[in-house]
């Protein structure tokens, strides 16, 4: 970005270029494809699912400790991709943001509020020179008992928004299709088949088929609001059945 019309305008967060673009919060956007994941929310009738890549990068780090999801408190649950520093600050702040409203309010911070507020703060990074957006993008699940399943996804320009279904990462072109068609035809899903669309919409952009270790599946539904965490045999059931009804 150092010649032509955006010679010099992505040096500085806050300088628009005569474009009307900033070039540093397009970075962010782009940064958050550096880890090569892609992750997909669904929102059923009573269920609200999370599916995303586990990759591995060496043989000697132990598995269990490589993942992408986390628990942001007992009813919301968050995925992180992107740089992975920026998302571990971004959760470890999300935490923060809810433990204090519980702490203040004694009770769970709403999932919508906690996605606003970190949807602000995100914002506020775009406004100032000594700051830096953020590479990455969050997805925020949680089973409220008046509005349902809930999903939201919050970018690194502080635009968050709930969602029937929704994808970030390298491969959210083609799973976003996915999830258009397959929702258009069938909105009303059950809790078995919210987490078999998000598994299949993640296969199908992947273009390969992938097997239970290869995937973290995170759900809450309304028979169980906490943030759950499928094990790789309850995946490998899903799989199964995605590719006898295939």
């Amino acid at each position: 970005m150092s010649r032509g019309s955006s010679a010099g305008f992505d040096r500085h967060i806050t300088i628009f270029s005569p474009e009307g673009r900033v070039y540093q919060v397009e970075y962010a956007f782009k940064a958050i494809n550096s880890t090569n994941l892609t992750a997909v929310a669904v929102k059923g009738v009573d269920t609200a699912v999370i599916a995303i890549q586990k990759r591995v990068p060496d043989s000697l780090i132990v598995a269990d400790t490589v993942t992408s999801v986390y628990q942001i408190s007992q009813t919301v649950g968050c995925c992180a991709i992107g740089m992975i520093p920026d998302a571990k600050f971004q959760v470890k702040r999300a935490q923060g943001e809810a433990a204090s409203w519980k702490y203040k309010n004694g009770y769970d911070m709403p999932c919508e509020l906690l996605a606003k507020k970190m949807a602000d703060l995100n914002q506020y990074y775009t406004q100032n020179a000594e700051m830096r957006s953020l590479g990455c993008a969050l997805l925020f699940i949680s089973y409220d008992d008046e509005k349902g399943p809930e999903v939201y996804r919050v970018d690194p320009a502080g635009y968050y928004r709930g969602m029937k279904g929704v994808s970030v990462g390298v491969k959210q072109v083609p799973a976003t299709s996915f999830l258009e068609k397959k929702i258009k035809k069938k909105s009303d899903l059950n809790s078995t088949e919210t987490v078999e669309l998000a598994i299949e919409a993640l296969q199908n952009s992947l273009g390969i088929d992938v097997r239970s270790k290869d995937l973290e599946v995170v759900v809450v539904s309304k028979e169980n609001t906490k943030f759950t965490k499928l094990t790789n045999d309850q995946v490998e059931h899903h799989l199964n059945q995605i590719a006898n009804r295939d």
